[in-house]
Parts: C-alpha cells; structure tokens; sequence
C-alpha cells in the first residue's frame, strides 16, 4: 500500500463532515471498446454494479462488511450515483477513448455505527476509488486497478429494474443545478418525498409541506405540478430557492430508478434531477388515543394553507368516541363515529373567547368547518389526513409532540366547560368570566368561582378525589347575566367529583362513573 494512498484515507476520516468529495478517476486500460464522447461510456452508460470486494491496508482482498452495499450506477447523461455504504453519493464521470474520470461527487452526510467498521469502509472506498488509474471488465465484473496495476476494487453487475413506488418514504439528498451538476441538500434542511398508495406525493419541501398527484407506468413516472402551503422561512440561507427549485424540478420527472436505498428521479432524456434516500416507514399510528396537531388546512379547491405564526390546532379521538382539542383559541369538543374508514363527527361545542391576534378566530372557523364536515380519515405513518365528502383532503394533521402531564398540586387550573352527563349536554364558561382552581399541597382547593371567591377540602386516594362542601365569599355579580346560576352549578359540581385526569395540560374531574364533569386546562404561564 502506496504511503500516498494512506495519506488520502487519513485525509477523508478527517473531512468526513464535508458537504462535497471530489474524487479523481483516470483509467488508462479500456473498460469498454472504442472511443466515445463525454458522459456516454459504451459498456458502462446504463449499468449497475456492486461492490464485492476492495483491496485493504494489508493489501488483501477482502469482501464488503455483511449487512452493507457498496453500489455504483453509470448513468447515459453522465451521471455516477450510489451507496458508500451508509451515505448515498452521486457525481459526474466522463470517458474519453480509454481514460475515466468522475468528479464533484456530493455525498450525504449520515453517520451509521452498525455494523461496525462500516464508516472506516465508505472512507476507504472513496479512498481506492480516487486512486482508479485503469478499469476492466471482464465475467461480468468491473474491476478498477490503481496506477501500480493492483485491482483495488471489484464489483459484480447489479440490477436495474424499478421497484415499486407506493408506499415508501424517501428524504431528498441532492438534485441538478442549471447546468445539471448535482448539489447537495442545504445543511439544517430536510426535504421529504412520500409516494401514498393513492397516487399522491406529499412531503416537506424544505420550508413548506407540499402536495401533488403521481401516475407511474413502468419505469416511467409524472408528476403534477405541487400544491403547497404559504409559509416563508429565512433560514438557512438559500432555502426558499432550493425548495422553488425542487418543486419545479418533480414536475420535470418523467422516469425513475429505485436501487440500493436510492431514488433517482429523471427527465425525458435520462439526465438525473433529484436523488432521494429511503427512509423506514414508520408504522402506522392509531387513529384513536394518539395526540394529533394541525399541520395545514384547505383553504378551497386545491390551495393549502399552514397556520398562523403562533397557534397551535390540536385534536384527540378517544377511544370512548369523543374528541377533544384546541381550535387555535378555544378548546372544543364533540362526539365521533367510525365505519371503516368513514367518519363522522357531531355535536361539536367550543368555548367562547375571542382572540385579537389577526386571522385567529377565521382559521378557528375553518377548521371547525372542516372537522363537521369530515367523512373520511387515513394514517399514513405519523400523519393523519382528514377528507370530506367530496373526497377533498381539508385538514393535515401530525403527531403532536408529548407534553409532560402538569401536575395536580400547585398549577392553577382554568375551567374551560362543565358537563352534565345525565343530559349529555356540554357548556363553556361564560365569556367575560373566568372560573380557577388550585390545589394546594395541604389538602385545599382554593380558586375564583366567576365572582366569588372558593375555598373546600380534598382527599385523594390514587385517582380517586373527594371534594368537600366549599365555601364562598357572598359577593353578588350581576354582570354578564346567568353568571351567578354558574357560580352555583360549578360550586355544586365539585361536590360531585369522584376521581381525575390528567392529559398534558388538561385536567378533567370525573363523577362515580367516570364521565367528565368539569375540564380545565393550565396556566401557560
């Protein structure tokens, strides 16, 4: 093993965080017969190979790692694409007479630590494949010797026929640039390609989630031009430009390739425009019991709109049929059915606040909209999208991150509606008024009744909790009307209550049969 080479390996280890690889390949022995012009090798234009062995520091020939593929594809456009190992690279190569090049090779930048060794062999692959001084092929290898005559590298010929689309998940790792170089995905970004067995491609584009129908015949795939939501992110820098571009670029995709975790999407003439790696689907989440958040909603027709700066949209399907959430400024409520896969939602309620913020209470409205006229639902991993009966997709939910459940004691509590489950009729508190508890360490509830002022005992024994008669201060309110007939129904109801739950920020005191009686939600602050 040349000292030089060493020197190269050591180099890469060190760099491995550069975004771009630039690797030199000059082969003097002819890989194909014949003399060709750029970027259109006889004998290599189209074809698949993988590693099955490399040349070590011993300077033995040993086999690839178990559990990995090394691959390399030669493109008719001029295009090298494939897998290190753990990271997908693509590049461009020429041949001229005998003499093959490869250059600008971009390279994602994952970090694998199984099996082991596996990142000290993609180094050295890239290693050995900069040192190629001559190639062969010959039995249906290609083997890649270095500038002393020693093979170094030998592949076996792979396949090339197209897998199957629907139901994989890719993330976007380089596409062309106008002159058909290909660039690296910006670092801090993450772009996102999900074929639904629908014949839809949804994903994140960067900055926007996006939408667009596919049709796929063969190797040959369209897609239409996208729908996306209308956010505008400043950073990193350049993103907005990238997410343009790869938008633009899908409705350029006439064909496509899946082959060793990769996907390359083409145009008509064969040249490479977007290369995806694939990502483990994730299993499918329950509808019911799984917290969701809004992600964007239709505005009409196909437009998508995500949500205002600031808000948060959520919604939980119980597994007793109801569903519960935050409309963006109050919570709601209702009732839900399934058939199937059909939907219906009923007897929805919300609380009564208003919110100044701009646009606030007509996103509230929409969705609410939406959520009552829904008649159809589907799960496609963390994602849950809801349908209305024109088949229309209206509302794009995701899983919400966990909130740490707040605790009993110590938070302030603000009533949000009362329950009465004898009539199965739901209230929200009067706006204007503001109902509070708080349960002290020392067995005491204490809060505002909506004019009064309360104060009772509590016992707690597991989830179960008993609240004693309280007693109030005897202010009289005659402001805003019928609040003094809910300061009596609340005061009586804590009488009533039997057990809790809590569900993040969200505390329900239940009654003997574990009905909600009375909800709150937690200061923020």
């Amino acid at each position: 093993m040349t000292p030089n080479r060493r020197r190269n390996r050591n180099f890469i280890l060190a760099a491995a965080s550069l975004l771009v690889i630039v690797v030199a390949c000059i082969a003097t022995a002819g890989c194909t017969g014949g003399t060709s012009t750029p970027g259109t090798a006889v004998g290599l234009a189209g074809t698949s190979w993988s590693l099955d062995s490399y040349l070590d520091e011993n300077g033995t020939l040993v086999g690839v790692l178990p559990g990995t593929e090394v691959t390399a594809r030669f493109d008719d456009d001029g295009k090298v694409t494939g897998s290190a190992g753990c990271n997908g690279y693509g590049g461009d190569y020429q041949l001229d007479g005998a003499t093959l090049s490869i250059s600008s090779i971009a390279q994602t930048l994952k970090l694998c630590t199984e099996p082991e060794g596996i990142m000290e062999q993609e180094a050295w692959f890239i290693d050995l494949l900069g040192s190629a001084a001559e190639c062969r092929i010959e039995d249906d290898r290609l083997v890649i010797t270095d500038a002393e005559g020693t093979d170094v590298l030998v592949f076996v010929e792979g396949s090339s026929t197209p897998a199957a689309l629907a139901g994989t998940s890719w993330t976007f790792a380089s596409l062309a640039g106008d002159d058909g170089t290909l660039t690296a995905v910006l670092d801090g970004t993450t772009v996102t390609a999900i074929f639904s067995v629908d014949g839809n491609v949804t994903g994140n584009a960067g900055c926007n989630h996006y939408s667009a129908p596919y049709t796929v015949d063969g190797e040959s795939l369209t897609i239409e031009p996208a729908i996306r939501t209308e956010m505008y992110c400043n950073e990193p820098e350049g993103l907005m430009d990238q997410e343009d571009r790869y938008l633009a670029l899908l409705t350029e995709v006439a064909s496509y390739r899946v082959e060793d975790g990769l996907l390359t999407l083409m145009d008509s003439e064969g040249a490479t425009l977007l290369v995806f790696e694939e990502v483990v689907r994730t299993p499918d989440l329950p509808f019911a019991g799984t917290d969701w958040m809004l992600e964007s909603y239709s505005t009409g027709g196909d437009a998508v709109s995500s949500l205002i700066a600031e808000t948060t949209i959520t919604a939980k399907f119980a597994a007793d049929g109801n569903v519960t959430g935050n409309a963006g400024c109050n919570h709601f409520g209702g009732q839900y059915s399934l058939d199937g896969a059909d939907l219906t939602v009923s007897s929805l309620f919300s609380t009564l606040m208003y919110c100044e913020t701009p646009g606030v209470m007509e996103q509230e409205a929409t969705f609410m909209s939406h959520l009552a006229n829904a008649s159809s639902y589907r799960v496609e991993g963390d994602r849950l999208i809801l349908t209305d009966a024109e088949g229309t997709d209206v509302l794009f939910f995701v899983q919400a991150p966990e909130v740490p459940a707040a605790p009993l004691t110590g938070t302030e509590w603000t009533l949000d509606s009362f329950s009465n489950p004898d009539s199965e009729s739901v209230s929200s508190v009067i706006v204007g008024t503001t109902i509070t508890a708080v349960f002290s360490p020392d067995g005491n509830v204490t809060g505002n009744a909506g004019c009064n002022s309360y104060g009772a005992g509590y016992q707690i024994d597991g989830a179960e909790l008993i609240i004693e008669p309280p007693v109030s201060t005897k202010m009289y309110c005659g402001e805003p009307e019928g609040i003094m007939d809910q300061e009596n129904r609340y005061l009586n109801l804590l009488e009533s209550v039997a057990g809790y739950q809590i569900d993040g920020n969200r505390l329900d005191l239940l009654d003997e049969a574990g009905a909600s009686l009375l909800s709150y939600s937690a200061d923020q602050s």
